[in-house]
């Protein structure tokens, strides 16, 4: 896909791979990135339009395809991790990492896969950190 005037859609923008991705993406000649986070004021990017976005609450993601309606790209970047041990942690950090960073992707491309429709066709990146490679076992207490 050709970056240039592109316009883009970043979830997770506030740090790290999100962050950087949209810098790059506007280095590269994107018309425009809209750069998410769940909070939005931790977005400290010149030239990007913040926008709130929690991927795990639907609501959300809804009111993000509204305000985003030119987008061409979608990064799907944003993504947790609790450190649930799916055999004996609890299931609320389970559901709550799987909220995020299967359903939550899931949920942007349902919702934006229409928007890239009406703008004449686009795509779809879903970011998979090294983190996503391996489980994670928190140690239980001994007694």
């Amino acid at each position: 896909m050709d970056i240039n005037d592109s316009v883009v859609l970043v979830t997770g923008a506030n740090r790290g791979l999100g962050r950087a991705f949209a810098q790059r993406l506007l280095e590269r000649g994107a018309r425009k990135v809209h750069a998410t986070a769940r909070r939005p004021e931790t977005v400290d990017l010149p030239g990007v339009e913040v926008l709130p976005l929690d991927i795990a609450d639907p609501a959300s993601v809804r009111a993000a395809a509204k305000a985003a309606p030119d987008v061409t790209l979608l990064v799907n970047n944003a993504g947790i991790q609790t450190g649930a041990d799916l055999v004996t942690g609890s299931l609320d950090g389970v559901r709550h990492e799987l909220e995020t960073n299967v359903f939550g992707h899931l949920g942007m491309i349902r919702e934006f896969a229409p928007v890239l429709a009406r703008n004449g066709g686009g795509a779809i990146v879903n970011v998979l950190s090294a983190m996503s490679w391996f489980g994670s076992r928190v140690p239980t207490p001994t007694t």
